[in-house]
């Protein structure tokens, strides 16, 4: 709604005839507001993932800007298998960003008017605007976000020195790239371990939030049946 009144009312959208209310917005309201806790809908996903998705894009439409009609499908489709990539490579996956960069590759008559502008108008102050109106709806009864950049701890300055003083005295050879390997995979491990625990933590305190206004209105329920009615 909030976009909606925006792209209607906003003078100097209305008055250039701007694209605001991108269709990814949509997408990403579920994520936001329906599954608050998923990592799919934290606010570095949504907003790294939605500009990571419009650059892919605005490049795509760049490369295959002087292809016949006939290819011109493929910018749409290689704009998304490369956003999908890389936001693979930066942990930032978030499924509506998919949009973002078709329609950046396939630019539609409205995408073309902003042209290199794309990412920077309209998906970020899109992105942006739909983190802020998830932190405020989203914190009146449940918890959002379960974290802002990333849900691993950082390690402590003697954990650093210790895992220093262990990678010096391992040894070269084959033997010490199997042990790299495998502290490789406990370490993908651990940050998956982590994840889950950001997202139980967060689940943990919606549950309290939701035990104290139980509580409360139990409460008040008792003081009301106490309280003799007054004719």
């Amino acid at each position: 709604m909030t976009l909606g009144l925006i792209h209607k009312y906003g003078s100097a959208i209305h008055n250039h005839n701007l694209p605001f209310a991108i269709a990814p917005a949509g997408a990403s309201a579920v994520l936001i507001f329906a599954v608050p806790a998923s990592p799919l809908a934290q606010p570095r996903n949504v907003i790294v993932g939605h500009i990571i998705a419009a650059l892919v894009g605005t490049f795509a439409h760049a490369l295959f800007l002087h292809v016949e009609d006939s290819l011109r499908w493929l910018s749409g489709a290689l704009a998304v298998s490369v956003a999908i990539g890389l936001m693979g490579l930066t942990n930032c996956y978030h499924p509506p960003a998919g949009a973002t960069a078709f329609i950046g590759g396939y630019f539609g008559p409205d995408i073309e008017r902003v042209g290199w502008w794309y990412p920077l108008f309209p998906v970020l102050p899109v992105a942006l605007i739909m983190v802020g109106i998830g932190l405020i709806l989203n914190n009146m009864c449940r918890v959002y976000p379960v974290y802002w950049f990333t849900p691993v701890h950082v390690r402590r300055p003697h954990d650093s020195i210790e895992a220093g003083a262990k990678t010096e005295d391992v040894e070269t050879g084959p033997e010490s790239n199997a042990s790299n390997a495998e502290n490789a995979v406990n370490d993908e491990t651990g940050n998956e371990m982590e994840a889950e625990m950001a997202w139980l933590r967060a689940r943990v305190r919606e549950l309290e939030r939701e035990t104290h206004v139980l509580r409360h209105d139990h409460r008040i329920s008792q003081i009301r049946t106490a309280i003799p009615d007054i004719a």
